[in-house]
């Protein structure tokens, strides 16, 4: 662990970490703790480890790949055993040539004969290694379950079984060889396509062909009992049908108690404990009362409810006796009532257990449900299930078949039986029930907590937050991955390496830092599911924020293109709010404190203006929940102050209070409840502590980086915050202009993530409390105008950022490995005149062939199989097919006795033949030899996606990032600070465009490769030139 590395100055490091990226800067503090300079920013860029097409998981793709890979290895394994036990126990022979001679024997009709005549021990071989080929279905419960297909598979099983008696067939071997006879298929097909009408022609289970291979060798022991011994049925018994067990899902460590695995979401513990989790936060919230808990017995009444269905606001509000308008704060546009316990309520339908679900004791309950989720086999759960619940074969078939929520919770079974209790005592939050239940916190002690030390560079995340991971091996031999498990999320996992890479490079340099704020991206820890939503969601505001200017641009007779990017955010806020005026009635769109009629036209005009409800200087609030439209002098009238201060009790007779409510009604609830006589104190209660939610934010990963964090630094002195201040105050300090002309933040520059890092290391209480003030000073009503007034955090704060950016260096995570696809997945047929084909369909459906020139084709051939393919000239076993070259791994540029840079481009397949040649230890040597290039030229550089080149560049040194190489030798480069580089190539629009060198223009540009740490120094690599 070592000791706190002595600070070499007092600084705060400011984090601002997104999915693929961290923005670093490092600001000086005085001994009062207030900022006072930067001293350092930076930007480090990685992949999220997610396709960047569909957003899944790299490691799912690869995971399914080898998966298949493995499956057809087992088989191949499989076919061998078979093979080499049949030879051993005198069924095949073992000359090669004359087993090949018994592929002409129909092993259809052999495994129909077997059951009435002798066969010689190679027919039964024959008959024996054919079953072998296709030897049926075997279920699993916990696969099958996930298999929209299982079902179809199951009834076409019964289906054939049914059919076997009515034919009056001892085997499916018989009944097989009937189907050829008569000139049907002997194949299972699928037919339909929706799962309404999917079908099979019929399909065969493992327990078939288990009960043939009994059948045919009781049937053949009969004539030669010496070749059909035991030895021998046991042996190839267990080869024909051995299952590999499934390996069991490992789940994530309890939160409470590390030590215990996590407890499945349907286990009714965990669905209980999520139900009075959820009512003891549950609050009715009246304009008089403000928001109340629920007394237990108002809190049990609906946690029965919840026992047998979900439960609607309005069905809870009618069972406590309430009005069906009263409102609930779990209540919002997207939710409408509270979940109930799903496992209970799926089986205790009729078809499952009934209603003798809720006659089982809890212990029970919990037992079957860990049956049914952990069973693997039917079997036994069904007769399991027979034996314990007094449910009779056709009921337990249908339970063991049940779909129950998959997953697992946060907490395990034995921290479950503790916390439960304490929650259902009392109405109280989560965090006071795990006080009562014996544990010290639902967040885990900091090390200095626990020790009084801090460490001198962060370890391995999992090794300190063994509560967030799965469990690891243990082996002190496996890498740290797999020794100590790893977050699933491979987002999370990805950024928090890469944050570990710049803590310690900037403690090794600076020593620790006094304080961190950390500012993490929304999505970092979301499933692809929901990632997905947000993005569909982010698509339709976009659309219709779209449509809404259009819409607007048509009646004030503008071009949509000529407005700037403030106007067009006003323009479709304003339309946004009017909309919010009436939703169901565009027609009484009314101003909410004169009344007046509030017209499209209207709108756009300068007598309409965005108005904030609760003042701004006092809430710091600049959602839409807390903007609409007014008209003008309404706006001015009401100054600032809340709707109640200004018009409340006031005399002027344009402005009727109990009118300003009955058209605020109509608008949504967020919205209206500001409106009320206790609208701020509602805010208050509701929105407390605004400065320090400001700058504190308890979402997970937020947790768990803050959590880490402390590892290096006093916990008190780790903050992370939410980022909700973090665009408004930078558009106020004038940092959007530093990257771009318009005033507006620039994506498509990295160095964007240091500047808002720049942000949030100044966004403190102070900061807060200056931006409240100036907008008092001013009472202005629109952000954009508070910028004259807002202050800067330091006069030379701008400059500071500046000239920290004009030092940044932009670090790309680089991927030095030579994994990767080697080759596309389509096969092409070679052809002897040098190109290669492959058969497509048409438009009009027939086949046509598609050539290629066989320049970038990886060739294959057949090392098992001389005879097949032939050999040519060389000796070697001609290549049958070819795939299409994959990637490239690197460019090896090296110098010739003339002193010209010349290259040589390797692909990844040629970089994973070395490995497989020389094995991985003596193949990287090879790889990465900094003296020879793999031609054994003397080397210059070797250069692979995302390193750096410092070349000349138009007269000036530029600091430039490899891109894309090409078979040709091309490298394609762009400045290591531009980001999405390849879209904006590609739009013919766009002036950005590629910089291509081959080695010899590199050469002339002075190029060097250079090595950029994580924290942006860059060095030249050395060559042993």
């Amino acid at each position: 662990m070592g000791g706190y590395m002595p600070q070499l100055m007092r600084y705060r490091l400011a984090l601002d970490i997104g999915s693929t990226s961290i923005g670093w800067a490092m600001i000086r503090l005085s001994m009062q703790n207030e900022p006072i300079a930067i001293i350092r920013m930076g930007v480090r860029i990685f992949s999220d480890g997610r396709n960047p097409k569909d957003g899944s998981s790299l490691a799912v793709t690869r995971r399914v790949a080898r998966q298949m890979r493995r499956r057809r290895d087992r088989l191949l394994k499989r076919k061998t055993r078979l093979l080499n036990a049949l030879v051993q126990k005198k069924f095949f022979p073992e000359d090669a040539d004359a087993r090949k001679a018994l592929v002409v024997l129909n092993p259809y009709e052999l495994r129909k004969e077997g059951l009435y005549r002798q066969l010689s021990g190679p027919e039964f071989g024959r008959a024996l290694f054919h079953i072998s080929q296709r030897r049926g279905f075997l279920s699993n419960r916990k696969t099958d379950k996930k298999d929209n297909d299982s079902s179809v598979l199951k009834k076409a099983i019964v289906d054939l079984r049914q059919q076997l008696e009515v034919e009056n067939c001892q085997t499916i071997g018989e009944w097989l060889f009937k189907q050829q006879q008569s000139g049907k298929s002997v194949r299972a097909r699928l037919r339909g396509k929706t799962q309404k009408d999917k079908a099979y022609d019929f399909y065969i289970d493992r327990a078939m062909i288990a009960h043939e291979f009994d059948t045919l060798w009781v049937s053949q022991a009969k004539y030669d009992p010496l070749l059909f011994n035991e030895d021998a049925r046991a042996i190839l018994r267990d080869i024909l049908l051995y299952q590999r067990p499934l390996k069991p899902v490992k789940p994530g460590r309890c939160t409470l108690i590390p030590d215990e695995s996590r407890a499945p979401l349907a286990l009714p513990l965990t669905q209980q404990a999520r139900i009075y989790q959820e009512l003891n936060h549950l609050r009715i919230t009246t304009p008089a009362l403000g928001a109340q808990a629920l007394t237990v017995a108002q809190r049990n009444t609906i946690a029965a409810l919840l026992e047998k269905s979900d439960v609607t606001f309005v069905k809870i509000a009618k069972a406590l006796g309430l009005t069906s308008t009263t409102e609930f704060n779990l209540q919002d546009i997207k939710r409408d009532r509270l979940k109930g316990n799903a496992t209970a309520i799926i089986l205790a339908r009729n078809q499952y257990f009934g209603r003798r679900w809720h006659d089982f004791n809890a212990d029970l309950q919990n037992l079957i449900v860990d049956k049914l989720v952990n069973e693997g086999s039917e079997t036994a759960l069904i007769e399991w299930l027979k034996a314990n619940t007094d449910v009779d074969e056709s009921a337990a078939e249908r339970v063991s078949g049940v779909t129950l929520p998959e997953g697992y919770g946060s907490l395990s079974v034995a921290a479950l039986r503790r916390l439960l209790p304490a929650l259902k005592e009392d109405v109280v939050v989560y965090s006071e029930a795990v006080k009562r239940a014996g544990f010290d916190s639902h967040s885990a002690l900091s090390l200095i907590e626990q020790t009084g030390e801090l460490y001198q560079e962060l370890p391995y995340y999992g090794e300190v937050l063994q509560r967030h991971v799965g469990f690891g091996s243990g082996d002190p031999n496996d890498s740290p991955e797999r020794r100590f498990g790893k977050i699933a999320n491979p987002t999370v996992h990805i950024g928090l390496n890469e944050l570990r890479k710049i803590i310690n490079a900037l403690i090794k340099r600076y020593g620790n830092p006094a304080e961190v704020v950390v500012e993490l991206a929304r999505d970092l820890k979301l499933s692809r599911e929901k990632r997905k939503e947000i993005q569909e969601e982010q698509k339709q505001r976009q659309d219709r924020n779209e449509k809404r200017i259009k819409d607007a641009c048509e009646i004030l007779g503008i071009d949509p293109l000529v407005i700037d990017r403030g106007k067009r955010r006003e323009i479709s806020q304003k339309m946004q709010l009017w909309d919010e005026l009436n939703p169901k009635d565009a027609a009484n769109r009314r101003c909410p404190y004169t009344g007046d009629q509030i017209s499209i036209e209207k709108l756009l005009s300068a007598e309409v203006e965005i108005e904030h409800i609760l003042p701004f200087s006092k809430t710091l609030d600049d959602s839409l929940n807390n903007k609409t439209v007014a008209m003008r002098r309404a706006n001015r009238d009401k100054g600032n102050r809340t709707p109640y201060e200004a018009f409340g009790e006031s005399l002027n007779p344009d402005y009727d209070y109990d009118a300003i409510l009955q058209r605020a009604s109509l608008m949504p609830r967020e919205k209206r409840k500001r409106f009320a006589s206790d609208g701020y104190q509602q805010w208050l209660r509701d929105d407390k502590d605004f400065l320090s939610r400001a700058l504190n934010d308890t979402a997970y990963l937020s947790r768990i980086a803050k959590e880490y964090l402390t590892l290096i630094c006093p916990p008190n002195s780790v903050r992370a915050i939410p980022g909700r201040m973090t665009a408004q105050l930078r558009a106020m300090f004038g940092l959007n202009r530093l990257l771009s002309e318009g005033g507006i933040k620039n994506r498509e520059d990295h160095r964007h993530h240091a500047i808002d890092a720049a942000v949030i290391g100044v966004t403190d209480q102070g900061l807060l409390q200056k931006f409240s003030r100036a907008s008092a000073r001013t009472r202005e009503l629109q952000l954009s105008r508070l910028v004259d007034d807002m202050p800067l955090p330091w006069d030379t704060y701008r400059e500071h950022v500046t000239r920290a950016l004009e030092h940044l260096v932009v670090s790309h995570k680089p991927d030095h490995g030579y994994q990767g696809k080697m080759h596309e997945d389509t096969a092409w047929g070679l052809r002897d005149n040098g190109q290669v084909t492959r058969r497509v369909r048409s438009e009009d459906g027939g086949p046509r062939q598609r050539l290629l020139e066989n320049k970038n084709v990886v060739k294959i051939n057949s090392t098992r199989d001389f005879s097949r393919h032939g050999i040519d000239e060389q000796g070697q076993v001609n290549a049958y097919k070819g795939y299409v070259g994959g990637s490239n791994y690197c460019i090896e540029i090296w110098i010739d006795e003339k002193g010209k840079w010349n290259s040589d481009v390797v692909s990844t397949f040629q970089a994973y033949q070395i490995v497989r040649e020389l094995g991985e230890k003596a193949a990287w040597q090879k790889l990465r030899n900094p003296l020879l290039s793999l031609s054994a030229k003397p080397l210059v550089m070797r250069l692979i996606i995302d390193d750096v080149v410092k070349m000349q560049i138009a007269g000036q040194n530029k600091i430039m990032r490899v891109v894309k190489i090409a078979q040709n030798g091309q490298i394609f480069f762009a400045e290591h600070n531009e980001a999405n580089v390849d879209a904006r190539d590609k739009d013919k629009n766009n002036p950005f465009k590629y910089i291509s060198k081959t080695a010899g223009s590199l050469q002339k540009a002075g190029g060097i490769h250079m090595a950029i740490s994580p924290i942006g120094d860059a060095r030249p690599v050395r060559y042993g030139r």
